[in-house]
């Protein structure tokens, strides 16, 4: 047991155990009608747990650790399906608790593997009895009506992410394609040193077959076109010391041969390994070269969160469908653009005052490490006093090298039909709310809490045909926990998702956080852009899988995927997962085409101009009501 659950030990079991530790105790003492009681928790799991994992136990109460996990208590394994444990607690109150499954490492520190998610915890009723009447609880299934458990992986604490991805193309250089064929291969991770809360996942997806999965012993068949990524969850203290082997096997299970790697040459967040991979026959002669991209998830650096409550898979399907505002009230450096400049708090609120009940907005990273709210990742200039004419008299700078301070006093121009237009930097708009580049936390706190917001954090992506969108010398992770920052702590107790064209940014924010749904941003199969090179972004049903294998709350694909006869059908296969479908692009900028993708079975619908295209009928914000408001207090932790 460890030393961080020595407090909660202390308030468990037996009748015989005196001073139980609980404060709750010294509150009530001299109180003769609401004692302390020894309540009984005795639950009953479907399938066995692993031999490394034990059952916690937290709640609202100082003795069942607050919701906090360092100060959970364990269950004792009663036999291989049933687990108990006894707690003092207060008789006269309602209590309100959950189970979870974890695993300890070598330090003592837990790792949450997984944990009942229902919105609204368990419930125990006051005992004023000596004798309590003690449920038999099941894991997973808060009440009897349930017919599915409502459960799903922890998030990071103490522990790191590493993910192997197989998800792109020409990844095998072969020397002989007969020696080693990248086409007909099993692969496997194999860690060297054996390490307490490390554990190696996969997730080979396919449609409804993408959930992580431990790895088969002879490994996973991958062939070209195939997703494949090993999942590695270990201890921080083993970042840099950490050995694996990955190990390829024919498809009669044969090893034709291994590579050698270590997380200490994992740099950053995400990179590219290089790996030789070694005949097994003939160690000095080498098979074929891999190119293996990597991402490394780490926790959330700035508070720890708990077992409360989450919202990461809130989306309860009584809602209709929803009216989201692009950039507000639309598009702006175009002909024909709304009176609000795109991603500024008028555009956000105009959007509002025709009824949408959410909004997109972009969000990027300055220099100094400031979230601010603009589309592109850069923006073209000037300097002041400089006539410009003509579009090549421009300059053109990325967000992520300028400070905040100075990106406020950049002149900003586009180039509309060939014509260079200038519009007013943040700094020479007198109104407030029209000003460009707002900050995140700014947004956050001016808008209604009765405007939904979809938060999409921008990070550049290789394309198919070679080169980025642009460069990013941010490190990711860092970019991912400066917004959840903000987020976390002025956008709770309204409706908020995140979401993401970049795969691996969305698994970090749904492993670093669990309070915020996350979706998967796609364009899909279109003529209208190049391919991305991840196989993931590549059509509807690559990023569905992608969703399931990670938990995500589901996806937003692009319009153009669902213009066809088979539209109705692609909804509904995403619909089956228990996924959410926010469909967006110019294909969505109609009145009649937000009535159609309502009518297929979209979960919400996100288009320009609110003010020309919200349906007639529509009479207010689906959010702006305060009992629906009241289910999203709980977000709060500050």
């Amino acid at each position: 047991m460890s030393e961080q659950c020595a407090d909660a030990a202390a308030a468990i079991s037996a009748t015989s155990y005196g001073n139980t530790g609980n404060e709750l105790i010294e509150s009530s003492s001299g109180t003769s009608n609401c004692k302390p009681t020894l309540r009984k928790f005795n639950v009953r799991l479907e399938t066995p747990l692993a031999p490394e994992e034990q059952l916690g136990l937290t709640g609202d109460a100082k003795a069942l650790g607050e919701w906090q996990l360092s100060r959970c208590v364990p269950l004792e394994r009663m036999d291989e399906l049933t687990w108990q444990t006894h707690v003092r607690l207060q008789s006269c109150r309602q209590l309100e608790y959950r189970y979870f499954v974890y695993v300890e490492n070598a330090a003592g520190y837990k790792q949450i593997r997984r944990w009942e998610t229902h919105f609204k915890p368990r419930v125990l009723d006051p005992c004023m009895d000596q004798h309590c009447h003690s449920p038999l609880d099941v894991f997973g299934l808060a009440s009897v009506d349930e017919r599915s458990a409502q459960v799903h992986r922890g998030w990071l604490n103490h522990e790191a992410i590493v993910q192997l991805k197989f998800n792109g193309e020409k990844m095998f250089q072969v020397h002989d394609i007969e020696t080693f064929d990248p086409q007909h291969v099993q692969l496997k991770i194999v860690p060297v040193e054996e390490t307490a809360g490390l554990v190696v996942e996969y997730s080979k997806q396919l449609y409804g077959k993408s959930q992580l999965q431990l790895q088969p012993a002879h490994g996973v068949s991958y062939t070209k076109g195939d997703i494949v990524i090993f999942h590695i969850t270990l201890p921080l203290d083993r970042m840099m010391l950490q050995n694996f082997r990955l190990e390829c096997y024919s498809l009669a299970q044969e090893l034709l041969g291994s590579a050698s790697l270590s997380a200490s040459q994992l740099a950053g967040s995400e990179g590219l390994l290089q790996l030789h991979i070694k005949s097994a026959q003939r160690p000095e002669e080498t098979l074929a070269r891999l190119r293996l991209p990597y991402v490394v998830v780490q926790p959330y650096q700035y508070s720890p969160l708990d077992f409360k409550t989450t919202y990461a898979h809130y989306w309860p399907r009584s809602w209709p469908n929803l009216d989201v505002g692009h950039r507000g009230n639309g598009k702006s450096y175009i002909a024909d653009a709304p009176l609000e400049r795109e991603n500024t708090i008028a555009s956000f609120l105009s959007a509002y005052s025709h009824y949408a009940d959410m909004v997109e907005l972009d969000v990027h990273l300055t220099a100094d490490g400031i979230p601010v709210i603009y589309h592109d990742f850069g923006l073209r200039t000037a300097p002041p006093g400089k006539q410009i004419e003509k579009p090549e008299q421009l300059e053109y700078v990325l967000i992520k090298d300028i400070n905040y301070e100075l990106l406020k006093r950049l002149r900003i121009f586009s180039v509309v039909n060939g014509k260079v237009m200038e519009y007013p930097a943040h700094n020479a708009e007198p109104r407030p709310d029209h000003r460009i580049f707002p900050r995140l936390v700014e947004v956050l706190q001016q808008l209604p809490k009765s405007l939904g917001i979809d938060v999409e954090i921008k990070w550049p992506q290789r394309r198919q045909g070679g080169g980025t969108e642009a460069e990013q010398t941010i490190d990711k992770n860092f970019f991912a926990d400066r917004v959840l920052y903000e987020v976390i702590q002025f956008g709770c107790g309204r409706p908020l998702i995140f979401s993401s064209f970049d795969a691996d940014m969305c698994t970090m924010l749904r492993f670093k956080q669990n309070i915020f749904p996350v979706m998967f941003l796609t364009q899909g199969e279109t003529k209208k852009w190049q391919p991305f090179s991840d196989l993931r972004t590549r059509n509807f049903l690559a990023a569905v899988n992608n969703a399931q294998a990670f938990e995500l709350a589901g996806t937003a694909p692009h319009a153009e995927d669902f213009l066809g006869e088979n539209a109705a059908h692609m909804l509904q296969q995403a619909h089956v997962q228990g996924q959410i479908t926010v469909v967006w692009g110019d294909d969505c900028n109609s009145k009649e085409r937000v009535k159609y993708f309502t009518e297929i079975g979209a979960t919400a619908t996100c288009y320009d101009r609110s003010d020309l295209h919200v349906p007639e009928t529509k009479q207010r914000s689906f959010f702006n009501s305060s009992a629906l408001l009241a289910e999203f207090e709980a977000q709060c932790r500050i």
